[in-house]
């Protein structure tokens, strides 16, 4: 079973500290750093813990009495957000609560010089399948996030991103002594004044640019994609292939249009379940089948794949859990 390491307890002293300030408002990064890894939780649970016993002892010592002798009660109503609840709970906060993050923030500053100004501090942004969202980062720089994606960013590191799976379009304000960076694997993507597309899906990679240029792999390859080229990495295969693209099409399924150009129908379907939220699979036997054409969505029932399956040449089996795709001569 793994380990809670230096790193997690640090993020979770980190946490402590910030849901406590009165302007905290990052109730989204905190349940997505909660939901990353069970440990996150534990660790976090650890870190009130911590507190309130350092906070008994502090008080057993320092606090004042009331008329019965026994320690002071007077008590804050507040409401909090609960990280993963859709509703504020009404919290009784004492003065003990109240301390505990003064202490907190001194034990922190004990445990590692300016631990929380210069820890990394990266956090996941994920959507799930069907589901949108735009970032906008401080330096004015914007990702759209199509679905079922996720992004590890950094507070500490604000002009890089990591795109773990799913697909992104990049919008970056450009900066010569300071490039955007995107990794995505142990692939780097550095821009050069910059709009770009990227998806990243098992072992294929995917770039597109309309405007700007892309730097992929400057350290090795170094390959320049100025607007209207796009860059198809087969990881199985170890090929890279650089082709022409409408600057219309970089980012088109913002619109609801997807564009292929010989892509396997399994590729296809991870494709289509990003975009329409619906579990969609192939068979193994027409997995490898390519397909060029557009396919729009716009105005689609998402729960209806049939006709998408036609435009495909294949057929769509509903299964207990989404869609699949099969070939015409299969048996359903």
């Amino acid at each position: 079973m793994a380990e809670i390491n230096d790193m997690i307890r640090e993020q979770a002293i980190a946490w402590a500290i910030r849901v406590r300030e009165p302007d905290f408002a990052d109730w989204d990064g905190f349940t997505q750093w909660l939901e990353a890894d069970a440990l996150h939780n534990i660790a976090y649970e650890e870190a009130l813990l911590a507190e309130d016993q350092y906070a008994d002892l502090v008080e057993a010592l320092d606090e004042p009495s009331d008329k019965s002798g026994q320690p002071g009660q007077d008590s804050i109503s507040h409401l909090r957000q609960p990280a993963n609840d859709d509703h504020a709970a009404p919290v009784t906060i004492t003065r003990r609560r109240v301390m505990s993050g003064a202490i907190a923030a001194a034990l922190v500053a004990a445990v590692g010089a300016g631990i929380w100004t210069q820890m990394p501090q990266p956090y996941d942004v994920m959507t799930g399948p069907g589901q949108r969202k735009t970032l906008t980062l401080s330096d004015g720089s914007r990702i759209q996030m199509n679905g079922d994606t996720k992004i590890e960013l950094d507070r500490k590191k604000i002009r890089y991103a990591h795109l773990d799976r799913g697909e992104a379009l990049f919008t970056v304000v450009h900066d010569d002594d300071d490039p955007f960076i995107v990794d995505s694997g142990n692939i780097r993507l550095v821009d050069a004044g910059t709009e770009f597309n990227v998806v990243k899906s098992e072992d294929i990679l995917d770039v597109a640019v309309s405007d700007g240029v892309v730097i992929y792999n400057p350290e090795r390859e170094n390959i320049s994609l100025p607007a209207g080229k796009r860059l198809y990495r087969d990881g199985a295969r170890n090929r890279v292939t650089v082709s022409d693209i409408s600057i219309a099409q970089v980012g088109a399924w913002r619109t609801g249009q997807l564009g292929f150009t010989g892509e396997p129908l399994k590729q296809i379907a991870q494709v289509l379940s990003r975009n329409l939220g619906v579990n969609i699979t192939v068979s193994e036997a027409i997995a490898a089948r390519p397909f060029s054409g557009i396919i729009q969505l716009k105005d689609r029932d998402p729960q209806n794949i049939e006709p998408i399956a036609a435009l495909l040449g294949v057929q769509a089996q509903k299964q207990a859990e989404g869609w699949i795709l099969i070939g015409d001569n299969a048996v359903p």
